[in-house]
């Protein structure tokens, strides 16, 4: 999954943290640094923005060199809308996935994906891993070496037990650096007691036969059935088992139809205060 990896950067600091985590990320081959320049922009004043940016970027390159990437490219790009230019930029490389942050500009700390972040997730067909501003910009020193190596050691995954929403559990089960893997499926309270315990027997049966069926390269595999608001309660249980890391599908069916194309992602991605990965569809 993490072969080739787009990188967009804007060479802010907090860039800079998310670069300095993505020689950790397992499988790491190639990694395609890009900045993208706005149409907006001047003609005089984009040249000169194009040719500091090539120098900069160059910097970036000689980095991830240094920490022993295999190849490394970087490319300056001019487009009307940098969600789009990313996108291009990983189709043409073909990019398995791109690493992004979210520092959104938002007063609420938490509460703001940013708007290329959330396009790119809205737009793209690649997988996506977005790395959340609260958690790169709190940590340092030598807790920060720890924490990047460790972002696949035990993530969370919600299903609602449509096929498509296993896909993720069945990926994570094929990196060696995941060393555990929580499923948990949220049933409504709206539901009568009666329903609530016919639900949950029916979803423990097809959950503990699934997970027969899934080869890992060496993670454990564990669930848990919640009970209460579908974001929410996969947010508080994600604090509650310390996962490393959320991961989902989106899907045009289940999870209530992706709350409306795409929305379950979308709020998964925004209220998170974890990295969240995003598995496309192949």
């Amino acid at each position: 999954m993490f072969r080739r990896i787009l990188f967009p950067t804007d060479f802010s600091d907090y860039a800079r943290r998310v670069m300095d985590c993505i020689a950790d990320l397992p499988g790491v081959n190639e990694v395609v640094i890009v900045h993208i320049i706005g149409t907006d922009k001047p003609g005089p004043l984009r040249s000169d923005i194009e040719i500091s940016a090539k120098t900069r970027i160059e910097s970036d390159a000689n980095l991830l060199k240094s920490l022993g990437i295999p190849s490394i490219k970087s490319e300056v790009i001019v487009s009307e809308s940098v969600a789009a230019g990313i996108d291009d930029a990983a189709k043409r490389n073909n990019s398995t996935i791109i690493v992004m942050g979210a520092r959104g500009k938002s007063i609420i700390k938490g509460l703001h994906l940013g708007s290329v972040t959330h396009r790119v997730l809205h737009d793209s067909r690649r997988n996506l891993l977005i790395m959340r501003g609260q958690i790169i910009e709190t940590l340092a020193g030598e807790n920060f070496q720890k924490y990047c190596p460790l972002i696949f050691s035990r993530v969370l995954v919600p299903i609602d037990l449509t096929p498509e929403s296993w896909i993720a559990v069945e990926q994570l089960a094929k990196i060696p650096d995941v060393r555990e893997i929580i499923i948990s499926f949220v049933i409504s309270r709206g539901e009568t007691e009666r329903e609530l315990m016919r639900l949950r027997d029916l979803a423990e049966l097809e959950i503990k036969e699934k997970c027969k069926s899934i080869q890992t390269a060496g993670a454990e595999i564990r669930w848990r059935i919640l009970e209460g608001d579908l974001i929410s309660r996969i947010l508080d249980y994600a604090q509650e088992a310390d996962a490393s890391l959320i991961s989902t599908v989106p899907t045009d069916k289940g999870f209530f139809a992706e709350m409306l194309h795409g929305s379950f992602s979308c709020e998964l991605a925004r209220l998170a205060t974890k990295p969240v990965l995003i598995i496309r569809r192949s």
